[in-house]
């Protein structure tokens, strides 16, 4: 009930802001019924069909002032709807101030901090009720299809095709053959599970299928036998690709109630997987990546000069880590994230 309720109360403030946004900035003569139903049509696509590439094309443009680049442009915007000759200083310093500090590197590292702190936090109790013994599968996400986004512009050379999957995506398939080696180790024989989604394709004549071939090389090479090797590549989202996976577990004969998986994910984004995977029955634990290591030495008063100065790569990381908070606000709305309570 709790959880119901913070949710509608969730739904009531982003209305809220959402009309505020419409009636403060926006001349009412541009607010028409037409805008009006063509936006609210987008949000209903984007709870029936989340797959759409249509609705994600659509959600990164409304989304945009809720992020540090997007809210300065915003700022800057709004300060001359009057003119440039009466500029709103107000909103002016305010958006220099978001730019300022959301491009530091020293505020970038803090907030990609914070995110690995919270997994730390959830890390013991998942472990303290998962048996490492019971672990059937090492199940590796993928990232996001969106060609903005940096980690996926960046290729790496295993295969044929020019359209190749990211450096990330890789280094974590290297970390997947070492866990699977621990754990053969250790007696188990689990199997890789990797969701790449729309990255791969399992028809010999798609473009993405060189990415299959060299997903599996990659695998191979870090020692897991190609027959333990299961690719799920119709997931075009988290939640989609928890789904896919547990119907890839059911069908290999995993336990739901003993059973557990190895969940490879960037550091990021693993509370929220964490969070999926549980409220699909999955028993997960975290084996996060690509983290950020940021903190002071013991006899250091500050941190260098250059994490004080503004770059773009700071920009980058801190706009992540708002994608992530809006992400994982968009999930607990649709009820795909388990209860706190039950972690």
């Amino acid at each position: 009930m709790f959880e119901l309720l913070t949710r509608i109360l969730l739904w009531l403030l982003i209305g809220t802001i959402i009309w505020y946004v419409f009636i403060r900035f926006i001349p009412r003569a541009y607010l028409t019924w037409l805008g009006g139903l063509i936006v609210f049509t987008f949000v209903l696509l984007a709870f029936f069909d989340p797959r759409s590439g249509t609705v994600s094309a659509v959600w990164s443009i409304l989304s945009l002032p809720l992020k540090p680049l997007g809210l300065v442009i915003f700022l800057l915007l709004s300060s001359i709807r009057e003119g440039t000759k009466k500029i709103a200083t107000n909103q002016v310093v305010a958006a220099l101030l978001i730019l300022f500090l959301c491009s530091m590197p020293i505020v970038a590292y803090w907030l990609a901090t914070q995110a690995e702190r919270s997994v730390v936090d959830l890390r013991s109790p998942q472990i303290s009720n998962v048996d490492v013994s019971t672990v059937k599968a090492i199940v590796v996400l993928g990232d996001g299809i969106n060609p903005s986004d940096p980690s996926f512009r960046s290729r790496v050379q295993v295969g044929n095709s020019e359209d190749r999957f990211n450096n990330s995506l890789a280094s974590r398939l290297l970390f997947a053959g070492r866990l699977y080696q621990e754990q053969v180790a250790a007696g188990i024989d689990p199997l890789v599970i990797v969701g790449a989604g729309a990255q791969v394709s399992l028809q010999p004549n798609d473009a993405n299928y060189a990415n299959l071939i060299a997903i599996r090389e990659l695998l191979v090479s870090g020692g897991v036998p190609d027959e333990r090797i299961l690719i799920e590549a119709e997931g075009t989202g988290l939640f989609n690709t928890a789904v896919a996976i547990r119907e890839i577990l059911s069908n290999a004969g995993y336990n739901f109630e003993r059973d557990s998986i190895l969940l490879v994910a960037p550091i990021l984004t693993i509370s929220r997987a964490l969070s999926t995977f549980a409220n699909a029955d999955i028993r997960s634990i975290p084996q996060p990546t690509d983290q950020f290591a940021f903190q002071l030495g013991d006899r250091e008063l500050i941190a260098a000069v250059s994490d004080l100065l503004p770059n773009v790569d700071a920009l980058a990381l801190t706009t992540r880590v708002v994608d992530e908070y809006l992400a994982s606000v968009y999930y607990f709305l649709r009820g795909w994230l388990v209860s706190p309570l039950t972690l």
